[in-house]
This record gives structure tokens, C-alpha cells and sequence, in this order.
């Protein structure tokens, strides 16, 4: 503790200190770094108390663990909001410090006061911290929880202090939490009533009353401040260090992009602003939104839309934690917010323009000391329709794409548009520019500009200010758009941020959702799916009406048309065989939910997920289709299924991007070859732009909508009350941040930071050898096993591997052997045989001789283990669980695939499965635990393996190092298999698993780390085989199948098509019209919904929800 002196001084220097932002009015001097344990405050006036040993309070819990940690959070929460200090004369005699409100006051009481009377283990506060993490974690009822409260109340000592009700407890944890505000909103979007508007009646455009009656708003915003949010992870000792991870800790690295700081466009930024990037604790954010459902099903229109704010200055497995995405609105329902979604983030706004122009004052933790906070919004992340609503540029019409703008190359079809013509990002001398085989024309456009912030800020120059919202009077409902305005609706709010404009990348493309898109494109294509399938009806008369591929007309006989069966589309028998295929995989435990649940009777895929549409695309599409498709059609697909592999990889390398960069126009240019130009979405074409993104932005995995997707799956769990979803989840929010915040503190209990994975292992036994270091987790009961005849094999592979630690005494026998004159060729035989026991005696020897050279780990190492060890069906070895191939084959997963690696003078990868685990018992209470696999033959000079289209097929009926089939546990990395339909039932296609839980980053402290979170597991891009483009085009002469019946299409169906979209031309160049959801009319013939997971061909509205995407 402080000499009163030099409290008094601290008190003097400090009183202008740190200021707090709970409400405006209360911003007072306060008294900041006291030691925590100045908990009586005797040199300010207080009277020092003397407790007798039947007094219990604050001293008595200060001894307990768990209320220090709640008292410890409750001051990092709160902070500088405890206590309301003023001069030291102002308090005398037995005067107590004065609360800031009587909020503060509640949590000091809850915190001082026993769970009754006597216990001097738990206090208040921390019994409900305890128990409401209890309820969070196991997802309690509110109903259960309330139970459990009387049941405490009826079995503690009387009296006590355990609350009533779970109303009590919110109450009591929301005092330590950040709260929000409610704003009233016009019952037509038209505005907020804020700043200027806050206490109007009425609103200010549409002039409609503010409230339904008696001072009942229409609708209300809640606003999270995000403000304190930031100022607490600097307070709390649980994030302060972490938030300077980005500057201080990160390491780069030439070439390799492991972290948006890595990007160009977060070093472009610090290069604009270099007194923003000087200080590590500048926060640099991500703003994510989307709509969703919170009644959990379909039936029910609603569309409620979070934003969301994500720190970037965390390491990755940080900043993609659920409790580091911080609420800032919760934009209300019923109706998507549609182009007013600027409206509701003028909060937002205004408080980020503060926090990047002046800063506020924050307290770190970490120095301790207080600095000045600036933040910045670096980038948007959200879906395509979304996508819209912020950047204000609609994703929808013949100018879609966010990013050509004006430059979109796209042409109209019947009933769509298609955005073909990729051509045009070929070089200028490219001979692909010059044939006609594609679109029946020579490409001679240019590729489409790249746009800045300044371009874009002309542009928009030429839009007019629309009033906003959707009232019936509001004549901009639906408009005429001008000439110069191309797809602008507005300008977008954000371009009020001063930086706003020098971003290079201000709004992320989702590849969650293309890959969805794309994946559901090629398999409802390729199975000729009535309902997703782009090969139908009108994109024949397509192709006719573009005269080219005229082998795939229509064909009119016998007053009837015939459809002939594209060289792209399955046959029955071969949708069949394609779908038993997809019933068959089996995927490793964790890896991906059952996708043989989205086999239909229709011999279709249905019900995919995002996450599904992702494994499939990437790990099981390549080889399904081998052996149904003509080599040029299925090596193009192969090659796009591995593009997205390759950019979704948690770590990227510029020159695979620059040269991805022109691998994306090769594969979609033979994509235009193959299918119709109905195929071409305007999902398809984001495809080109991706790798770009990646180069400017980093990673995708940090960028993309699976973390958001997730959380709004948790505010769906907050709704109580569904009459009122959006209070159920703001208040449910405020409670999980305090609980959230405060359980870190908690270390005797589970808490969401300290639960264990689903597959945990045991933490690592530490000693020197890291042969005897086993981060293993044994499952199920063992059996006991006899080495007999293998325990020469164990024994050479465990004294071959133990690295540099047996490096000494190797050589040493080896030269021992040579001094015996034994020839060359047989040493290595001799000292295979020999140095086992020689090892044994010279350890022996050193150990009696007390030699240091004897420690205790070779000195175990030397005795060998037991000739008995145990043997175990199941284990998890760093997070992940293997199976013995036995007891694999009766689960729906497939954990039962290992892989190893040798490192000699070049690189070879062994596939097995496995047969056991091995648990082996050395002296001195050291273990080593071993799998014994089978090997197969993967001999690159034999005929067992083959690589075709970089996948690798292994002919599972060779063996391989049969006397050798022990590896350790730890060396082992899991892989899965598929069928090879292509080679037969003998065959299998090897895929690698990355699981998420590690991650390659270098820090400056140490070469590599890993960490887990929950995110989606991605590749590492330079375990995956190169990405190499051929520029082989398809056979146009083999563009039908003559092995299938054409399809045969009622006359009367294809002329109402025909006289429905008499002329392609007639529709070129409408100019597209607004109505007041986002949406805008085609020709003022049909309304397309916004969402692009929803294609279709049909020229009537389409009903639906922007929540609904995935």
C-alpha cells in the first residue's frame, strides 16, 4: 500500500484523470491506480474500522479466490464509475465515499454482503456471477432457473441473501453491464428521433405521428454504445494485452498473408494515417450485418437486423470469439430496412466520427496507464443484398457487380440477366479474345477499371438526396434513374467517416455465400434439378437467340420439341449412382454435419447449409464427378472446386493470388464454353474479383459471414417473449456481456473460457524429451497387450525418432562399430541390432557414475517400456479423435485414417488406417503412446497410387511396411477417404482434414502458435497442390450425348416462351426502377427478391425474406 504522502500526491496529479462515458452528466475527476488492495480508503476521510472476528466484510472475502476474482472483474467493469472521489476535506469523520448512483451502489452492497449470515466463502454477487454462468453455459430455462433460486432460499441459513427471483438477478448483473439506448423510429423508416429530432412529435419528412398512443413509439432502435465496450477490453487484464497483438506480438512476413494486417489495404491505411497506426492500441474494426428470423422458422414474416462490431487488434482466434463481437444496434422488424438502413446508423456514425476525430480517455490495464482511444471501421462484411444497403450501389440489374460498377459486362437473357463475358480480363493479345465459340462474337473490351474512393465520390455526385423511408407519400418510392447515376441509390452514410474514401477495400464479397451459390449452381446443373438446375427451357432458346451451340436447340418433331441432353448434365442412372456416392461419405467426427441427409427421393441434393455447401464443393464434388463427365468439362470444374480451396486457406501467398488472378478468367472463360449463359449469376462472376479482395484484405476466414451467421444463431436463443423479440434480445445481450465479463475473472468454476472442447485432451506432461511430452486422451476401456515379436521394431522406431536428444550416443556406437573394422555396408545393419542393448549398459553405467549426461528422461528412455502396455480403441490427440479401423466401420464418421511424413531427400507421405492405440510404460513413470497402422502402398515408381486431377487414388488392397507399421501418436495427422467410382471398388480418393483449432501465425516471442476458436476449419495453402489452369477448351463438337433420349418439351410450353420474350434485344436497356424494400423492377415486368441464394428464371414476383439467406 501507498505512504499517505504519495497517495495524496497521486491524488492531486490525477483528479483531471480518467472520465467516464455512462452518462454525460456524470463526468467527474475520479482517482485512478490505487492498488486494489486500498479497499478502506483511510487516507481520504474514511474512519478505519476494527471487525471482530464475527464482523463479516470486505476483508473477508478479500481471502476468497472466487470473490477477489468477481472484485477484480466488478473494478475492470465498472472502472472509473465506483466511486465519485472529491477533494480529501470533503470527507470527515466516519463519512463513506460517495457512489456515483445509486446503480454503483447496489453492485458495492451484492459484493460486501455474505450469502448469509456466517459464510465467509461466497458473497452475493459472486453466488449469481457463479449461477447465471451455470445458466448460460447449460442453457437453462428461465422457468428451471427460478426453481432453483426457491430451492437455495429454502435450504441456506436464515437468514439470506440469495435473490428471489431471475428478474432480481438481470436487475442486479445489468448494473454491470453497458446498457443501451432506445431511440423511437418512425413507423416508416423515414428517421430516428435523435439529436435535433430526439424530442419531436412527429416526423420530420413524412410528418406521421411518433407514437401509436399514449406515448407509445411505432418502433424503437436499441442502441449499444460501443464506446465503453472498447474502453473495457482495454480495462479488463483479460483483452488489454491482446488488443495490441496486431503491432506488437504479430511478426510479418514477406509474400504471406496470415491476418488482415497483412493485407494492402491495412497498410495503405497506416501509410494515410501514420499517427492513427504509431499506437497499437488504435482500434481498427470490422462492421458486419444481416437480417434474420429470431421466431426460428418460416412461417413468420419478420426480418430483424444486428450490427455487429468485430476488433481486429486480436489475434485471430480472438477476434472471431463470440465474446469479443460487440452489438452496436439492433435495427427492428417486421420489414428489412431496405436502402433506409443509413437511417438507423446515424448513432453509429456520429459516435465513430467522434472516436476517430478527438478520441475519448481509456484507462490499459496492461501499462497502466491512461491513453487517448481512436477507432476506425477498416471494412463492412455482409451478404450480397446487405451488401447494398451500406455501400448504397444496387446488386441487382445489368450493373450488379459492387466492384466493375459501371465497367459490368453483362447482357439480358429471357427473363435475367447474364454475366458472362469474361474474356475481357484476358490479356489483350489472348487468342481466346478472337474466337467466336463463346458468345458467337470477338471480345474487344477492355477489362473493367479499378475505382477509388474519389471516383466513386464523383459519381455520386450526379445522385440526387432522396428522402428517405417508405411512406405512401414519398414520391421516391419508385423513380426513373438517371443516366449518370448507373446503379447508385445513394450515397452511403459511412462516406461520412473522414476515411472513408481512402479504404481500399470498404466492403468485403462474402465467399460463404458465393460458394454456396456456386455450389448450388454446378449440382443442380449437373443433376438436372427441376428447381435449381440453369440448363432449362428458356436458357435453350437462349442459346438460340445467341446463335451458337445450335446442336443444343430445341428441336421441333412431331409438334412436340425435343431437349437434347447436354454433355454437361447426368443422365438418370448416373444421378442415381452420383447421389449413392454422396450417401456413402463418411466425414471425420467435427469436420461437417452428415451430408447424406440432403440426398432426396429425386435422387437430388436439398437442404444444404452454407457449411455443407462447403465441404462438398471443395473436398467431395471433385471426385463424385470423375466418372460421369467428359475430361474438359470435369477438369474445369476440378480446377474451380480447388480455386475456392485455395482462397478460403488460412494462410495465403501473393504470388498464388497474382497468379489465382488469372487462373479465375481461364476457368470461367471454359465455364462460358460449357454451360449456357443462363449459368452465369451474378454470384458466378464475384468469382473473378476474390483474389483481389484477398490481396487487399487478407485471409477470408476473418472476413467472411460463418462467425456472424453463428452469433445471430445465439440472439435467435435470447427471445423469450416472442411478442417482443427485440427487448427479449437486448436485455438477454446485457445480461450474457456482464455474466460474459465477469466469468473470466471466475477461475474455480466453468466458465465459457475455460470449458473444454468437445474433444479435449490432457494437458501436455512436461519434461525435457518431447518423446515423453503427450497431449493424449485415451477413450474407453483398454485391454492389456504383449509387444512378443514387435519389440524390436518399437524399440528402433522409438530411439530413430527422438530427434536431436540421441544424437551424442549414436554416433558414438557408430564409430565404436567402425573402430571393429566392419565394413560400410553392413554398419547400419550391425548398429540397428546392436545399439539397444549398448545403450542400455552405457546409461546403466552413467547413471551409477552420477554422469549429468544420465537424466532421468534417457536414463528411462535407455530401459525400454514394459513388454505389457495397454491397448485402446479410441483417443484424442490434439484435438482430434482417432478410431481403430474396427471399431470406425460402425459410426456414420470416419476417424480411422492417418497419414505421416518422412523428411529425407524429399517429401513422402504415407496413407494408412488405424489398428490400435498403444499406451507404453517406461520406468521413472514415463509414457509414450504409439498407433500401429496399416500402411498402404504409396510408392510413387509402383501402380498402387495414382494422382489424377491433384487428387490422389490409393489401391486399398496393398500393404506397405508391414514389419514397420508403428509411428507416435503425435506425428499423426488425420486424413479421410472416399470411393474412387472411376477405378473401382478397391480404390479410395485420399482428402486431407485441417482441423480449426491450429493456425499458423508467427509471433515475435516464438516461431509458431496455435490456438483454437470457433471458426471454420480451413487448408493451408501451401499443403495444397499448386493452382495450374490448363487453357484446354471443350470439344464444341461433342456437346450433346447421343447415349440418353432427348427430353421432350409440350409445344404449347416453349411458344409462350416465345412470345413472352419475343426479342433479347427489347430488354438490353431498361433503366431499372427503385420500390421501396431495395428492390427494383426489371422492365416493370417482375420484382426480384434480393436474395441471391434464390435464382430464378420465373417472370413473376418472387415473395420472401432477406433473413431467410444462409
Amino acid at each position: 500500500m501507498w505512504k499517505e504522502e504519495e497517495i495524496e500526491r497521486k491524488r492531486e496529479s490525477d483528479v483531471e484523470g480518467r472520465k467516464t462515458m455512462w452518462k454525460e452528466e456524470e463526468i467527474e475527476s475520479i482517482v485512478e491506480g490505487i492498488d486494489k488492495s486500498y479497499t478502506q480508503w483511510v487516507y481520504h476521510g474514511e474512519v478505519e474500522d476494527e471487525h471482530s472476528d464475527e464482523d463479516v466484510g470486505m476483508d473477508d472475502f478479500d481471502n476468497d479466490e472466487s470473490a477477489g476474482g468477481v472484485r477484480a472483474g466488478l473494478q475492470d467493469a465498472i472502472g472509473d464509475q465506483y466511486f465519485d472521489i472529491g477533494p480529501t476535506n470533503d470527507l470527515t469523520g466516519n463519512q463513506q465515499p460517495a457512489f456515483k448512483n445509486n446503480r454503483l451502489q447496489k453492485l458495492h452492497e451484492a459484493l460486501d454482503s455474505p450469502l448469509y449470515e456466517g459464510c465467509k466463502d461466497t458473497c452475493t454477487l459472486t453466488f449469481v456471477v457463479k449461477l447465471m454462468n451455470l445458466k448460460v453455459m447449460n442453457k437453462w430455462t428461465d422457468n428451471s432457473f427460478e426453481m432453483q433460486l426457491k430451492l437455495f432460499r429454502e435450504v441456506l441459513p436464515k437468514p439470506n441473501n440469495c435473490p428471489e427471483s431471475y428478474y432480481e438477478v438481470r436487475m442486479l448483473l445489468c448494473e454491470a453491464g453497458l446498457g443501451y439506448e432506445l431511440i423511437d423510429v418512425c413507423q416508416y423508416d423515414c428517421a430516428i428521433f435523435y439529436g435535433d429530432n430526439k424530442d419531436a412529435i412527429a416526423c420530420p419528412f413524412c410528418k406521421s405521428s411518433r407514437y401509436v398512443r399514449n406515448k407509445i413509439a411505432h418502433k424503437k432502435l436499441r442502441y449499444f454504445p460501443i464506446t465503453p465496450r472498447l474502453k473495457r477490453l482495454y480495462a479488463s487484464r483479460h483483452t488489454a494485452k491482446d488488443m495490441r497483438w496486431h503491432k506488437e506480438v504479430r511478426r510479418d512476413e514477406d509474400g504471406v498473408l496470415r491476418h488482415p494486417a497483412d493485407g494492402r489495404a491495412w497498410k495503405h491505411f497506416d501509410d494515410m494515417y501514420p499517427q492513427f497506426a504509431n499506437d497499437s492500441r488504435s482500434v481498427r474494426l470490422g462492421l458486419a450485418s444481416d437480417g434474420f428470423n429470431p421466431f426460428s422458422n418460416m412461417s413468420t414474416s419478420y426480418s430483424m437486423w444486428p450490427v455487429i462490431l468485430m476488433p481486429y487488434n486480436m489475434p485471430p482466434w480472438c477476434t472471431l470469439h463470440k465474446s469479443n463481437f460487440l452489438l452496436s444496434l439492433l435495427i427492428p422488424g417486421p420489414k428489412s430496412p431496405g436502402r433506409d438502413f443509413d437511417v438507423f446508423l446515424r448513432p453509429l456514425v456520429d459516435e465513430l466520427t467522434v472516436l476517430w476525430r478527438d478520441g475519448v480517455e481509456a484507462y490499459d490495464e496492461y501499462s497502466k496507464s491512461n491513453f487517448r482511444l481512436h477507432a476506425a471501421v477498416i471494412w463492412t462484411i455482409s451478404d450480397f443484398p446487405a451488401y447494398a444497403y451500406l455501400s448504397g450501389w444496387s446488386t441487382m440489374g445489368k450493373l450488379a457487380c459492387p466492384v466493375c460498377l459501371e465497367d459490368t459486362r453483362s447482357e439480358r437473357i429471357r427473363g435475367k440477366q447474364s454475366y458472362s463475358g469474361h474474356r475481357c480480363f484476358l490479356s489483350t493479345t489472348h487468342r481466346w479474345r478472337k474466337s467466336l465459340e463463346f458468345d458467337g462474337k470477338q471480345e474487344k473490351r477492355d477489362e473493367p477499371r479499378h475505382f477509388t474512393g474519389n471516383d466513386i465520390l464523383q459519381q455520386l455526385e450526379n445522385v440526387p438526396t432522396m428522402i428517405p423511408g417508405k411512406a405512401p407519400s414519398n414520391e421516391s418510392l419508385k423513380r426513373k434513374r438517371g443516366i449518370d447515376e448507373y446503379n447508385w441509390s445513394k450515397k452511403s452514410i459511412l462516406f461520412e467517416l473522414p476515411y472513408w474514401a481512402e479504404l481500399l477495400l470498404r466492403h468485403n464479397l462474402d465467399v460463404m455465400h458465393i460458394e454456396k451459390n456456386v455450389c448450388d449452381n454446378i449440382v443442380g446443373t449437373l443433376l438436372n434439378d427441376p428447381v435449381k438446375s440453369k440448363d432449362t427451357i428458356k436458357a435453350r432458346l437462349d442459346l438460340q437467340d445467341l446463335n451458337i451451340r445450335k446442336d443444343q436447340w430445341l428441336k421441333e418433331r412431331n409438334g412436340k420439341f425435343e431437349k437434347p441432353h447436354a454433355n454437361f448434365t447426368l443422365s438418370k442412372d448416373e444421378c442415381e449412382k452420383f447421389c449413392e456416392f454422396i450417401k456413402s461419405v463418411r466425414l471425420p467426427d467435427g469436420y461437417a454435419s452428415n451430408i447424406s441427409r440432403c440426398v432426396t427421393d429425386r435422387n437430388t441434393l436439398g437442404g444444404m447449409k452454407t457449411h455443407d455447401c462447403h465441404v462438398l464443393l471443395q473436398k467431395i464434388l471433385p471426385t463424385a464427378i470423375r466418372p460421369f463427365l467428359d475430361k474438359e468439362i470435369r477438369t474445369t470444374l476440378i480446377e474451380f472446386c480447388q480455386f475456392f480451396q485455395k482462397i478460403s486457406s488460412k494462410t495465403l501467398y501473393v504470388k498464388e493470388l497474382e497468379e489465382m488472378k488469372t487462373g479465375i478468367v481461364i476457368i470461367l472463360c471454359k465455364l462460358e464454353k460449357i454451360f449456357p449463359p443462363a449459368f452465369f449469376t451474378i454470384m458466378v462472376h464475384l468469382c473473378v474479383h476474390l483474389p483481389e479482395e484477398a490481396l487487399l484484405g487478407g485471409p477470408v476466414s476473418q472476413r467472411w459471414m460463418f462467425g456472424v451467421e453463428r452469433r445471430m444463431g445465439t440472439y435467435k436463443g435470447y427471445v423469450r417473449n416472442f411478442a417482443r423479440p427485440e427487448g427479449s434480445i437486448s436485455e438477454a445481450y446485457v445480461v450474457d456481456e456482464a455474466v460474459t465479463f465477469l466469468s473470466r475473472y471466475l477461475d474455480d468454476i466453468e466458465t465459457r473460457f475455460t470449458r473444454p472442447e468437445r474433444k479435449w485432451d490432457v494437458p501436455t506432461t512436461k519434461h525435457d524429451m518431447e518423446l515423453f511430452n503427450n497431449k493424449i486422451r485415451t477413450l474407453g476401456a483398454s485391454k492389456f497387450g504383449q509387444l512378443g515379436n514387435d519389440v524390436d521394431a518399437v524399440q528402433w522406431y522409438i530411439i530413430n525418432n527422438c530427434g536431436d536428444d540421441l544424437d551424442y550416443f549414436l554416433k558414438e556406437h557408430k564409430d565404436a562399430i567402425k573402430s571393429r573394422g566392419v565394413a560400410d555396408e553392413d554398419l547400419d545393419t550391425i548398429h540397428k541390432r546392436e545399439f539397444p542393448s549398448w545403450f542400455k549398459k552405457k546409461m546403466s553405467l552413467l547413471r551409477v557414475n552420477r554422469d549429468h549426461r544420465a537424466t532421468d528422461d534417457l536414463y528411462a528412455l535407455s530401459q525400454f517400456p514394459d513388454d505389457r502396455y495397454s491397448s485402446w480403441q479410441s483417443c484424442v490427440v490434439h484435438g482430434v479423435r482417432f478410431r481403430c479401423k474396427v471399431r470406425d466401420d460402425k459410426f456414420t464418421t470416419q476417424c480411422s485414417g492417418v497419414c505421416a511424413g518422412e523428411y529425407d531427400d524429399e517429401t513422402r507421405i504415407y496413407y494408412g488406417v488405424l489398428l490400435e492405440v498403444m499406451e507404453l510404460d517406461f520406468i521413472l513413470g514415463r509414457k509414450v503412446f504409439m498407433f500401429r497402422c496399416k500402411w498402404y502402398n504409396t510408392d510413387p515408381k509402383g501402380k498402387k497410387m495414382v494422382v489424377d486431377h491433384k487428387l490422389t487414388s490409393i489401391d486399398i488392397t496393398s500393404k506397405w511396411f508391414v514389419d514397420e507399421p508403428f509411428i507416435f501418436a503425435t506425428q499423426a495427422q488425420q486424413v479421410f477417404y472416399l470411393k474412387d467410382m472411376a477405378r473401382g471398388k478397391n480404390w479410395m480418393v485420399v482428402q486431407k482434414v485441417n482441423h480449426r483449432n491450429v493456425y499458423d501465425i508467427l509471433e515475435h516471442d516464438e516461431d509458431q502458435v496455435s490456438s483454437s476458436t470457433d471458426v471454420f476449419q480451413e487448408e493451408e495453402s501451401s499443403e495444397l497442390p499448386p493452382f495450374e489452369p490448363t487453357e484446354e477448351l471443350p470439344n464444341s463438337s461433342f456437346i450433346v450425348r447421343k447415349d440418353v433420349e432427348p427430353e421432350t418439351v409440350p409445344y404449347k410450353e416453349v411458344q409462350e416462351l416465345r412470345n413472352l420474350y419475343s426479342r433479347v434485344g427489347d430488354l438490353e436497356d431498361t433503366t431499372d426502377d427503385y420500390d421501396d424494400s431495395g428492390r427494383i423492377f426489371m422492365n416493370d415486368e417482375s420484382t426480384l427478391d434480393s436474395d441471391p441464394d434464390y435464382d430464378t428464371d420465373d417472370p413473376v414476383h418472387i415473395s420472401g425474406n432477406d433473413d431467410a439467406l444462409e
